[in-house]
């Protein structure tokens, strides 16, 4: 019980106002039961003397014969006895019975009193039955158990309510104070009051909405950084496999390169006539040099963002790709249909964009089988390059713009390429922003970029 009184606001606040009640209401009945005896024959016997001195004023002004009627309803009124002498006459007013039979306090008082019609003043003796102070005592002590029974009641109900009124709204705040050091913002303190509770309950809201949208925002900014490590770290992984898989794109040609030197050197075989062979070793070592180019020019990118925009023309860029490539689609017999019209003017760097859109296209053309049909087709939404004959398989399309990924498995350059191609592709379009992708249409394959709004200008 004592640690549960000790662990209560609600309890303990209920006994000390019960207590305080208790107290209050013993104190002023003792003040009562002593102080009120001895006000009350204070008041009395001010209340005596005043009577008798109207008594004095009223038979002044009455005569002899007619002083028994006043004397009499003096008597009456006040339960007193009046006797006054008269030559060797007693006359005698009031009740005389009362005085005989009854157990109050019997007090007497002599006065000097006239008549009107008379020239000399009588002693008139003046006899009051008044209560005692130990009846006055003991009516009050038979009053105490009556008291007391409806001083705990109302101490108890007042107790109590009060209790509830004033630990109700902190039981309520000290709930709430436990959960928030849980961190459980799931809540409001309604406590519609304008005094220092109110004030503590809106300062608990307020707080809880601080907390809660600085938590939220710890915990957005938890998941970007989350995102970002992750990011980081693919990165990472990415740039270790683009050095290991470069490494090995460029140790094959270097290895054929030096075979081809060390065979001609020792005259071994075919490469005695280096007339025949130079041109294959000239061939591996452009190859390299543009394995390299590319390399370097992904470096580039991944290393510095472009620093060099301006409005140019997509559509000027689109012509001369398609200009340029016009004799590899003619070689494997590719009709390409343009739709490109429109001048489509927007914000980057033109050779890049340019180089971008090469790598489009010639892909295009290149994965397109003999006699095949190509479309371009650009607006003022999106630029759709779409090969038929072919398709990608699913596994395959969101790995195509991964380094050195190929479709085809076996690296060969002549029908595999280097696999960097739609790489430097991603690199250069995320750089300008625009959205982009790679998807099966029936049985052709349609590469989109959709045109961003806010770096086009359509004239």
């Amino acid at each position: 019980m004592k640690v549960k009184i000790k662990d209560s606001l609600n309890i303990k606040v209920f006994l000390w106002i019960f207590s305080a009640l208790v107290l209050c209401c013993l104190i002023i009945y003792g003040s009562i039961l002593f102080f009120l005896p001895r006000s009350y024959e204070m008041i009395l016997s001010t209340h005596i003397e005043s009577e008798i001195g109207n008594l004095s004023e009223t038979l002044v002004n009455t005569k002899f014969e007619d002083a028994e009627n006043v004397i009499e309803d003096f008597c009456k009124k006040n339960q007193m006895i009046v006797s006054f002498e008269e030559n060797g006459r007693i006359y005698q007013y009031g009740d005389t019975n009362k005085v005989k039979t009854s157990t109050d306090k019997i007090s007497s008082l002599s006065q000097e009193m006239m008549f009107a019609d008379r020239p000399q003043s009588y002693l008139f003796t003046i006899v009051s039955l008044t209560s005692s102070n130990q009846e006055l005592i003991s009516a009050l002590l038979k009053l105490l158990p009556f008291l007391l029974a409806l001083i705990f009641s109302v101490s108890l109900l007042v107790a109590w309510i009060c209790s509830r009124i004033i630990v109700r709204p902190i039981t309520e705040i000290s709930e709430i104070s436990r959960r928030m050091a849980n961190l459980d913002m799931t809540w409001e303190c309604r406590i519609n009051r304008t005094d220092e509770i109110g004030v503590l309950a809106n300062s608990l809201n307020s707080m809880s909405h601080n907390l809660s949208n600085t938590m939220m925002e710890l915990e957005t900014a938890n998941q970007h950084l989350k995102q970002d490590m992750e990011h980081i770290d693919e990165l990472n992984k990415q740039r270790q496999y683009f050095f290991a898989t470069a490494s090995h794109e460029l140790k094959t040609p270097i290895t054929i390169i030096k075979g081809q030197v060390e065979s001609m050197i020792m005259g071994i075989g075919r490469y005695k006539d280096t007339h025949e062979v130079l041109p294959e070793t000239l061939k591996e070592i452009e190859n390299m040099e543009q394995l390299v180019k590319e390399i370097l020019s992904i470096s580039k990118l991944e290393m510095n963002a472009i620093n060099h925009m301006e409005f140019i023309s997509l559509t000027d860029i689109l012509k001369r790709v398609c200009e340029h490539l016009a004799p590899l689609a003619t070689e494997k017999n590719i009709h390409v249909n343009n739709n490109i019209s429109a001048d489509i003017i927007l914000m980057g760097n033109e050779p890049l964009l340019e180089k971008a859109v090469h790598n489009i296209i010639n892909n295009a053309i290149r994965h397109s089988p003999n006699r095949a049909e190509m479309k371009i087709d650009l607006s003022p939404q999106s630029l759709c390059v779409i090969n038929s004959g072919v398709n990608i398989p699913k596994e395959d399309l969101d790995k195509l713009f991964t380094p050195f990924y190929r479709v085809e498995k076996s690296h060969n350059r002549l029908t595999g390429g280097s696999g960097l191609g739609l790489y430097l592709v991603k690199i250069i379009l995320e750089q300008h922003n625009l959205s982009f992708k790679i998807e099966n249409i029936n049985d052709s394959v349609c590469f989109e970029i959709t045109l961003n709004s806010q770096n086009l200008n359509q004239n």
